[in-house]
Order: structure tokens, then C-alpha cells, then sequence
């Protein structure tokens, strides 16, 4: 198969530093096992809130707060911000590997990862603003059937279409990337989109049948955005993986002055 990228004899650390360059590296499973760290904290301390709130006869001021700052189903709180700063931090090193592609003449790639990060930067900005809640509200009532429920969050309809159209779009180019990135890139987005798009099928079906804050939720929420946030994190690696294995120095230098 045709690769995408011509790679030279590698830059390392002690070259760019004879050439008076001082290199800071980026080591991806160490920033991918510091990433899941986080969502473990994160994820025990939404446990900790499950328990509480099923368990618990008074509901505390204390455990009011916990479970607002905590829980996987809520916004404007902890997870929700983390999973907004994954989404950036994937559309920040898709703009890298935009920057490089340009850089190389790629113009293929460049492109490809460029629109990859418009995705990102979008999926960022609906995890805090709710654009899909609203689109939810346009849809739900033009649907003629919810099916018990199973599509009373009706935004999963258009974006499951939008999904279905990316997918289309850039899978000829995912293919042509190596073997190892491609594998991680298709199961990253598995992952996220079952668990964005799949269980939010479920978790309609029970919000009708024993509404929003029945334990059985709870649980999908959160399994839904463990998911969202290892599919991203994976994702990261797998560029950040991919990036490594290319010959390329990202420099950062001051603008030369004007000259009189």
C-alpha cells in the first residue's frame, strides 16, 4: 500500500541540540498513561457519588456538592471539563500534524488533518454549549415514532448521518495510514461513538421508563463517557504515536524584526 509520508533518516535530541536547538520532548504513552490517570481519579470519585446518592437516607449539602462536581451526567462540573480539554488537546495535535503535512508539501494529509480538527474543535464546543440538546428539542417532535424511547435523545438521528458521512470521507485516508495508527484510530472512534451514540439509545429507553435518575442511568452514563474519554485519549496517542514516527522538528522562534 502506497504511503502517505516519505520519511528521511530521523532528528534526534542530541542532533538538534549540537545545532544549538533546545528540544522538549513529548513521550506519548507517558502522556497517555497521565490522561487515563485522571480518568480513573474522576471516575472513582463518580462512583463514589452513585453510592452515595442510591444508598445514602439524607442527602447532605456535602453530598450535594460531590455529586454536582462529580457525576458523568452532569455539566459545567469536573468530567465535563476534562472531556471538553481532551477534545481540544485532539484537535490541538491534528493542527501539529496539519502544520508538519504543510510543512513536508503533503497536501493530501495537510488537508485531511486539518479538517479532522474542525471536527474536534467542533465536538469541544458542543461538550459545553449542549448544541445537541437543542437539536434534540427540533427533532424529537418530527420524529413519528420514538421506538419506547430508544430515540427520545433524537439528536443522536442527524448525528449519526453527519457520523456516517465523515466516516465515508475519510476513511480512504485512515487506510492509507500505517498499520498500527489506523488500528488505533478505528477503535478510538468505535469506542467513542458507541458510547456517544449506542448507549445514548439506552439511556433514552430507561429516562422513559423509570426516568432521569434511576440507578440503571446512572450506570450508563457512566460507561457512556468512560468510553467518550478513552476512545479520545486513544485517539491522542495514536496520533501523537503516529507524529513521532515522522521526520519532523516543531520550532517555535521569535519574529524576525522589521527592518527600517
Amino acid at each position: 500500500m502506497e504511503s502517505l509520508y516519505q520519511v528521511d533518516e530521523p532528528l534526534t535530541r542530541t542532533a538538534t541540540k549540537k545545532q544549538g536547538i533546545a528540544p522538549v520532548a513529548l513521550f506519548p504513552l507517558q502522556i497517555t498513561k497521565w490522561l487515563l490517570g485522571i480518568t480513573f481519579v474522576l471516575l472513582l470519585a463518580n462512583i463514589a457519588a452513585m453510592v452515595l446518592k442510591h444508598t445514602s437516607a439524607v442527602q447532605t449539602k456535602t453530598f450535594w456538592y460531590f455529586d454536582k462536581f462529580f457525576n458523568f451526567n452532569y455539566e459545567s462540573n469536573f468530567p465535563s471539563f476534562f472531556s471538553s480539554v481532551l477534545l481540544i488537546g485532539a484537535a490541538g495535535v491534528l493542527l501539529l500534524l496539519y502544520i508538519i503535512c504543510k510543512h513536508q508539501g503533503n497536501n493530501y494529509a495537510k488537508s485531511r488533518w486539518f479538517l479532522l480538527s474542525l471536527v474536534f474543535v467542533f465536538l469541544a464546543i458542543d461538550e459545553n454549549t449542549q448544541i445537541h440538546e437543542v437539536v434534540a428539542d427540533i427533532v424529537r417532535p418530527k420524529l413519528a415514532s420514538d421506538l419506547s424511547g430508544l430515540l427520545y435523545w433524537a439528536w443522536v438521528v442527524p448525528y449519526f448521518i453527519a457520523f456516517v458521512i465523515i466516516v465515508a470521507f475519510f476513511l480512504p485516508f485512515v487506510i492509507r495510514l500505517p498499520k498500527k495508527t489506523r488500528s488505533l484510530i478505528i477503535l478510538a472512534g468505535f469506542m467513542f461513538v458507541f458510547g456517544a451514540v449506542g448507549l445514548e439509545l439506552a439511556e433514552g429507553y430507561f429516562y422513559k421508563k423509570y426516568g432521569l435518575e434511576h440507578i440503571y442511568n446512572d450506570l450508563l452514563y457512566c460507561v457512556e463517557e468512560l468510553l467518550e474519554m478513552t476512545g479520545v485519549i486513544l485517539f491522542i496517542y495514536a496520533l501523537l504515536n503516529h507524529m513521532a514516527s515522522m521526520n519532523a522538528l516543531l520550532v517555535i522562534e521569535k519574529e524576525a524584526k522589521a527592518i527600517a
